[in-house]
């Protein structure tokens, strides 16, 4: 009968109609030669549905590849479970693997034993058989208490921190290939998804997990080695070491036995020592540098950054002056267009280049300038300060392009000293869950969305892909050719977003689009405890999203 029929909706406007009660396997199989990559997961009326579930109306099916967001986190997290069950079957039960930070479109992955280049192959060979395996990931529901005694049992002091503050009675755990895994967030139906991997070893170090990110197209693209940047990130891994705090179970552990106040000022003094020795660096070389371009991906802290630095350089006896690219913006009707045909504000064409490198020209010759203020509102440069650079002055300069040589070809290179400034993450939630640095920045975005410009925190989540992209194609590419790497990150900053963010996440509605990942970052945050902000300081980075900040005087 035809009541015993139901209709699926697809995103791209099709039409399908199945027995009622379908099963999701069945559909996925049904349309094998219409998606070109594995679905990964899929959402029906905008929840989440697993591969045996049944479909009992008619509704709108969403469906995620490697090649989405959503597909492409779950397909990390799955191919992370299978990479550490595959390497511990190789090197031995005893050895102890942190999945650490994403390096060149992979995660690196610390190993506690030398590695060879055969055990490298072996790991890759087991993998591969795991994925011809079809291995699933099954899905079990235990309580908190039965959770932590398991992993006592196994030696897993990590997970036993994490899950001793957790509030849930009851948690998830994941058993594949024999063992059980704590994971936040979703995981695959099975191993067989895991088509495109590749791994690369770090002498000394570890191993990069290697696979296609959701704006490659599922292309696997060479490893291409980083050495400023990996040894920037074991640098700032020393001061989780230094803090006592390596994951959010010892960032508890602390709170719990000296309270905020000192993680606060250890991380904040740590912070600026470094800055300061950034400063002194460039105050060394002040006869040749006149030019400091500051640049990062979104909610890095680049403003803050900027003007504190400007204050230590002060303190050395030079006097900055403080430049923003966002000021060079052509005017409105003169911006380019994406492909969508929309204003294209990321873009480099979007700058003013020739403008500026010419004012900058000038500004190092001794000549004044007459440099542009942007009204937004008006969407155009108002010429409105003279600057002309005397002895002992230098000019800093922060915005998104600043590091691509085109914005200051021609300013010689001795003239420059280039920062490149982003959220190194030394926290783990524990050694198998890593915590994104994307994430981070997302929650900052969110609170100094919401406070400054009156965003919804979907609409900030929904714009997120957008700005990831950007930052894929004009930000990242350049971080080799920065001086130095600062971070950014607070060991201490997610308790006090916790207290501003959680409110925002919990009023996405259940029927909106950007409702799951609401949830998954809910998740996260669960899981440390909450940090009044009373004692972050007003020069903090960290105000710079959440207010109160000394700069916005």
């Amino acid at each position: 009968m035809i009541m015993d029929n139901i209709i699926i909706s697809f995103e791209d406007g099709s039409k399908r109609e199945y027995p009622k009660g379908v099963k999701l396997s069945f559909i996925l199989n049904d349309l094998k030669s219409v998606y070109k990559y594995d679905i990964i997961s899929a959402k029906f009326e905008n929840q989440l549905i697993d591969y045996d579930d049944a479909i009992m109306k008619s509704g709108n099916l969403t469906l995620f590849d490697i090649n989405t967001a959503q597909g492409n986190k779950i397909y990390e997290r799955g191919l992370i479970i299978l990479f550490i069950t595959c390497s511990m079957r190789i090197l031995g039960k005893d050895t102890k693997i942190r999945i650490r930070h994403p390096l060149d479109k992979g995660v690196y992955c610390e190993i506690d034993k030398k590695i060879t280049l055969s055990d490298l192959d072996k790991i890759k060979n087991l993998m591969k058989e795991k994925v011809n395996e079809v291995l699933v990931f099954e899905c079990i529901e235990t309580s908190r208490m039965e959770a932590i005694q398991y992993f006592k049992n196994i030696k897993r002091d990590d997970k036993v921190k994490t899950l001793t503050y957790t509030a849930s009675n009851f948690v998830k755990l994941f058993k594949f290939d024999g063992l059980y895994h704590y994971v936040i967030g979703d995981l695959p139906h099975d191993s067989s998804v895991f088509k495109f991997f590749d791994l690369t070893l770090l002498e000394g170090k570890g191993i990069v997990v290697r696979f296609p990110f959701a704006y490659d197209n599922a292309r696997m693209r060479k490893y291409v080695h980083h050495e400023m940047y990996v040894n920037s990130l074991e640098e700032y891994s020393r001061w989780g070491k230094l803090l006592n705090i390596n994951n959010l179970g010892e960032l508890n552990e602390q709170l719990i036995k000296q309270g905020a106040g000192e993680i606060i000022n250890l991380s904040e003094t740590i912070q600026d020592y470094k800055l300061l020795s950034i400063a002194e660096e460039i105050s060394l070389n002040k006869d040749n540098l006149k030019l400091v371009l500051i640049s990062g991906p979104s909610s890095s802290g680049k403003t803050t950054t900027s003007k504190k630095l400007s204050l230590y350089l002060k303190t050395l006896g030079l006097n900055p002056y403080h430049i923003s690219l966002d000021d060079y913006f052509l005017e409105r009707e003169d911006t380019p267009l994406d492909e969508n045909g929309k204003p294209d504000y990321e873009s480099l064409r979007a700058i003013d280049t020739k403008l500026f490198n010419n004012q900058m020209d000038k500004l190092l010759k001794g000549t004044e300038v007459v440099t542009p203020t942007y009204d937004f509102i008006q969407g155009k440069k108002v010429f409105n300060k003279k600057i002309q650079m005397k002895e002992n002055d230098i000019l800093i300069v922060e915005g998104l392009h600043a590091l691509n040589e085109e914005i200051s070809k021609e300013v010689p290179k001795n003239n420059k000293y280039k920062i490149y400034i982003s959220p190194l993450i030394f926290l783990n939630i524990d050694d198998d869950n890593r915590i994104s640095l994307t994430d981070i920045r997302l929650l900052r975005r969110m609170v100094r969305d919401y406070r400054t410009r009156g965003y919804s925190p979907s609409k900030t989540l929904s714009t997120w892909d957008d700005v990831r992209k950007g930052e894929e194609k004009y930000v990242f590419p350049y971080q080799d050719d920065a001086n130095v790497i600062f971070n950014s990150f607070l060991a201490y900053e997610l308790g006090v977003l916790k207290t501003y963010v959680e409110p925002l996440l919990y009023s996405v509605p259940q029927d909106d689009p950007e409702y799951h990942t609401a949830m998954r970052l809910l998740e996260v945050l669960k899981l440390v405890l909450p940090i009044p902000s009373g004692d972050v300081p007003k020069l903090s980075i960290l105000r710079e999203f959440i207010g109160e900040s000394y700069f916005e005087k």
